[in-house]
Parts: structure tokens; sequence; C-alpha cells
């Protein structure tokens, strides 16, 4: 009863735990993106679809020469950066590095021109280090390994086992939670590496763990080492204090995953949520190996008797916990596979449903296994084993989340207006697209001459064009609304993706002036 008890007092903690979207996405800039402007800014304010942290932010002018920015404000969800006094005309870069809640940071450019673009402007950088990448999510799946496999089973041979623990069993369970304990560990500099934008050969910087511990995953990989350390003493430990550090470890597994990532940033009532799917899961997880240690060295089948009245329980919640946090990450079906977190879920939810169908199965070969039957015995034992091969997997697919946001986010980001700047030498459109409304948007263009004054025009036209999905140009006639402000209502576009925009200004009878670029519509 006293660890019920705790475990109540801990999740109306995590429920009343400040909460944050998961992957924050820009919305807009001032300037916009690709704008030209007459005179040199003295800030840029970046603006996202919730609130962020600054973490690196440089300013890359013509030749490739660059500047890192310190004086940035943090005001709700956008950031005040001031600029170096009077830039020289030409194309600038803002590349921008920022963090959330969630502990995931995402970074950026913005680019901007001052009087006129550069002929040769600078190129930005924005291509991913792979072996970063592969580093990191090779780490996560030992992390996921060590915490479910390594805690679930000390927790399993603590509570469940008979004692004393078969020296096999405490060899194979203290090697994983070495290795768990070994990535967690380097997680952290991994985590600093990614928040800087730095290559992975400067792990070896000091400030690159200081900033990846300064991060909410910090705080993840924190309770879980202690986790570890107290599912190793789990192990070696009397009955009693055994059973309280296993229920101890198995507790800070479900505070590890609960402070940090996707699900338990989606709103405060989530991380209760997340904290029971997690313990769940250990629990289930955490009983493979020592089962197969004992079904094949002839162990006791009370171990196996135990578990199987228990198990149950632990499967309903993790089922139940599962459905909420697919709802609230998918929000629409159709996100199973139209997007890469979907794909990553189904293929989860495809390896889980053969793990409860073999668990299943399992059950039903149980009576046999306890009444003596040695081939039972030894075919429940493969089946486990192939169970826990399964497992891996998942834990590979779960790991690969790090890189993937969730529908929730992505769907928040299309929520908000596009805003697109596109110049030439004769005229600029300053263009802003409402989200959809039932498939439909509404178009905002401010058309401006060369030198950034109103430019009176007698006719605007949007020309949409998606050359690679075999869309021909359509023609969308604006309405005038006033003064150099014009709309088109009811814009409704087959795909989402790359679209080419041209806009048509007819000055007079006998002027006309086109001016076009790529603009992305979410």
């Amino acid at each position: 009863m006293r660890w019920l008890a705790l475990m109540l007092v801990l999740l109306a903690a995590l429920a009343h735990a400040p909460a944050a979207n998961a992957h924050a996405a820009p919305i807009r800039s001032e300037p916009a993106d690709r704008a030209v402007v007459a005179q040199s800014p003295a800030t840029v304010t970046l603006t996202f679809n919730e609130p962020v942290s600054p973490l690196v932010l440089r300013l890359v002018g013509d030749g490739g020469h660059s500047v890192e920015l310190t004086d940035v404000t943090a005001v709700n969800a956008a950031l005040a950066v001031r600029l170096p006094a009077t830039l020289p005309q030409g194309t600038h870069l803002l590349s921008w590095r920022v963090i959330s809640a969630d502990g995931h940071p995402v970074g950026g450019t913005l680019t901007f021109s001052v009087g006129q673009p550069s002929a040769s402007p600078p190129a930005a950088r924005l291509d991913s280090d792979r072996r970063l990448m592969g580093a990191f999510w090779a780490v996560k799946l030992v992390l996921y390994a060590g915490l479910f496999i390594g805690i679930g089973g000390a927790f399993h041979a603590s509570w469940i086992a008979s004692p004393p623990l078969p020296p096999r069993t405490v060899t194979i369970l203290a090697a994983v939670l070495q290795c768990g304990l070994v990535a967690a560990v380097l997680s952290v500099g991994l985590q600093g590496v990614d928040a800087l934008g730095l290559p992975p050969s400067d792990l070896r910087l000091p400030r690159v763990w200081a900033k990846g511990l300064a991060t909410s995953f910090g705080l993840t990989a924190g309770i879980a080492a202690v986790a570890f350390v107290l599912g190793h003493g789990a192990l070696r430990a009397g009955v009693r204090l055994s059973r309280g550090l296993s229920a101890l470890a198995l507790v800070g597994v479900g505070l590890a995953l609960a402070t940090s990532g996707h699900a338990s940033s989606a709103g405060a009532l989530m991380r209760p949520v997340v904290f029971l799917h997690v313990v769940a899961v250990a629990f289930w997880v955490g009983a493979l190996l020592p089962l197969v240690v004992m079904l094949r060295g002839g162990g006791r089948l009370d171990e196996l008797a135990w578990f199987s009245r228990a198990i149950p329980w632990p499967l309903a919640v993790l089922v139940a916990t599962g459905i909420v946090l697919a709802v609230v990450q998918l929000q629409q079906i159709d996100a199973l596979w139209n997007t890469s977190y979907g794909l990553v879920l189904s293929g989860k939810l495809a390896a889980v449903i053969v793990l409860l169908g073999s668990a299943a199965a399992n059950r039903w070969l149980a009576p046999r296994v306890l009444a003596g039957d040695v081939r039972a015995g030894h075919r429940m034992a493969r089946s486990i084993a192939a169970e826990l091969a399964i497992v891996i997997v998942i834990f590979g697919l779960v790991a690969s989340w790090r890189f993937t946001p969730p529908p929730r986010s992505l769907a928040a980001a299309a929520a908000e207006p596009i805003h697109v700047h596109i110049h030439a030498a004769q005229a600029m459109a300053v263009i802003k697209i409402e989200p959809a409304r039932a498939g439909r948007r509404a178009v905002q263009l401010t058309i401006l001459n060369g030198e950034f004054g109103p430019l009176p025009a007698k006719e605007v036209t949007l020309v949409l064009s998606k050359p690679d999905a075999g869309i021909e140009p359509i023609r969308l006639p604006a309405t005038h609304v006033e003064a150099t402000v014009w709309q088109v209502d009811g814009l409704s576009l087959p795909v989402a993706g790359r679209w080419r925009a041209r806009v048509e200004i007819l000055i007079t009878d006998f002027e006309k002036v086109g001016i076009e670029d790529e603009i992305d519509l979410r």
C-alpha cells in the first residue's frame, strides 16, 4: 500500500507539472523570410507555435563571415534578436537553433536582404549530421533496453522470482543495467552536441555536456541514471531491501520518460498517462528475460504461475494508455500513413499486436508447463525469446521518434498563417495565406513598388502552379480591399507542398509586372 500511495502522489505531481507542445515550429518572422528591406533592421523577431529558449544564433553575411548573436529576448512564443548596427547592403542569413520544453532542439535559417539581394548570397548549411543521428538512435535503443529489460527485469527478479536469483540471471541483468547507465550518460553529451549544432567530434567539450544537462532531457537522463544504480543494487541486496530498491527503480523509469519527449509534453494530463504506460511496459517486458532463463534452466514454476495471474492488469493499463497517447498524438486516423511519425507508430502497433498474440498463446500453454510438460516449457521459452527480439525491434522504432515530429505538432504549425515576401526591381508583394478552413484559404496581398512605397494597381492576379504534381497554372483574380491591399477568397488547393507563385500586377493598360517565387503550403 505504501508503494501505491507513492505512485499516486507522483502521478498527481506529474499532472500539475508545466507542459508544452512537442517540436517547436517557426510560423513567421519580421522581416519575413527572403524579404528585402529598405534599411538595416535593428532586430529580427522569430515567432514559433510554442514558447522556446534560444540555443545558438549566428548572422552570416557576404563572404561567409559570421558573428554569434547573444542579445536575445524571449517573450511568450517569440524571440527578439538584436542585430549589429547598420548591416551592409546585400543578403544576410540568420541561422537559429532553439529548444522547447520537450527537449528536442530545432534549427533553421532566415534569409533577408538590405537594399537588394546579393549577386552571390551566402549559402545555408541545412543538412543534418547523419553520424549524430545514428549515434543518437543507437544510444536511445540501449537506453530503452536498460530501462525496460534491465530495471523491469530487476523488479521481476525481486518481487516475482524465487530467491536466491540464478547467477546467470543476475549476470545478464547487471550487464544490461550497466549498458543502460553508460547510454544515459552518453545521451547527455549527444543532446548537448545536437542543441549547439556541433559535430559529434565536439563531444569532448565541457560546454556541450553543460548544455545537454541544462535541457529538459538532462533531467530525464539524470533520473534514468539513478534508476539504473537502484536497479543494480536490487540485484545484490537481500530480499526486503531488493524489493524496495527495485520498486523505486521502476518508479524512476516512469518518471524519467514522463519528464520529456513528445507524448509527455502534449498536456498536463499526458504525463501521468505516459508514467502508467511506461511502468506497465517495464513490468511486462522486464519479465521476459528472467522467464526465459527460468524455463531453460529448470527453475521453480511458481514464478510463471504468479506472473500469469498478474499480467492481465498491466496489459490492460498498457493498451488503454497506449490508445490515449496514439489518439492525442495523431489527431486524425490518416496520419498513420500520411506522416513519418504515423508510419513508425504503425510499425510499432503491428509489432505490439504480434507480442499480444504470442502472450495469449503462452497463456494458453501455461497450464501444460505448470503441469510439468517439458516440451511445452521449451516451446514457451522459444516463444518468449522471440518476444524479446520483437521488443528490441520496437525499441528501435521508438528511438526513431527522436527525429519525427508528431502530427499534433504539425497540425499546430499548419494552423498558423503563412507569410511570404516576393521582391523584384519593379515591384514586391507581401503575401499572407490564412490556414485552411473547410478546405479553403483566404490570401491577402500587399503590393509595393521596388522602393518599398505603395504601388497603385488596376488589377492583381495570383497564379499558382505545381509542375511536379502535374498541376497547370491556376489563375486567381484578387479583389481590391483598400490602398495597396488585395485579397483572394476561397483558395482551394488539392495538395500541400511547394508551389510556384506568380503575382501579376496590371499598373496601366500598357504596363504589366510579374513577380514570382516558390511558397511552401502546409
